[in-house]
């Protein structure tokens, strides 16, 4: 992983960047020191929206499962005109007894994340940061989704992309939808895969 010095705002402007990884994998610390990087241009604060998908995993349940950092936000640091566009998603792989419940919330999310899109002025906020878009892709599709993509100029967008999470039938069609996000990327900008941490 780069560090931030070596983040080169040519890099990401006008470009369209999808970050991949496991959990754990420091996905969203990377976003949030390309969000830094962003930053050292104060012109740009105003001209940056982020719709935040991470959903809130109780620190025990996390435990129980062996997993640290999990869903972690990106809120905007104090003293710039960023708009932040998050809520309350359940994950529903953790926190389901059923694959039919895991389901049933995970659509509940995807209504939840497409209502915080439509609130967004994409010729105004033309700088566009998605944290954790698994949540949407777990119900909704990658079509739907890169239709909003599309509007921007500069797009960075991260998600999960490994195996720590295990089966079922909403983990395949996750990892389905995310192949095809990852493949509009390849063609329309880059995708960056994190490895695995040594333990």
């Amino acid at each position: 992983m780069r560090e931030m010095a070596e983040i080169h705002l040519a890099d990401y402007l006008s470009r369209k960047t999808l970050i991949l990884g496991d959990v754990n994998t420091g996905k969203t610390t990377l976003m949030r020191k390309m969000l830094e990087a962003l930053l050292y241009r104060p012109d740009l604060g105003g001209r940056i929206a982020i719709v935040d998908m991470a959903p809130e995993i109780p620190e025990k349940l996390a435990k129980e499962r062996g997993m640290v950092g999990v869903g972690g936000k990106l809120p905007p640091p104090e003293g710039h005109d960023i708009l932040y566009l998050g809520g309350h998603f359940e994950p529903p792989r953790l926190s389901s007894k059923t694959e039919e419940e895991a389901i049933e919330k995970a659509r509940q999310n995807r209504r939840k994340i497409e209502g915080l899109f439509g609130r967004l002025d994409f010729q105004s906020r033309d700088i566009l940061l998605v944290n954790d878009v698994s949540i949407y892709l777990q119900a909704g599709t990658a079509e739907d989704l890169t239709r909003w993509l599309d509007q921007s100029p500069t797009v960075i967008v991260n998600g999960y992309w490994g195996r720590s999470l295990g089966g079922g039938m909403l983990t395949e069609r996750e990892r389905t939808e995310t192949a095809k996000l990852k493949a509009y990327f390849e063609q329309k900008g880059r995708v960056l895969i994190l490895e695995p941490r040594p333990l």
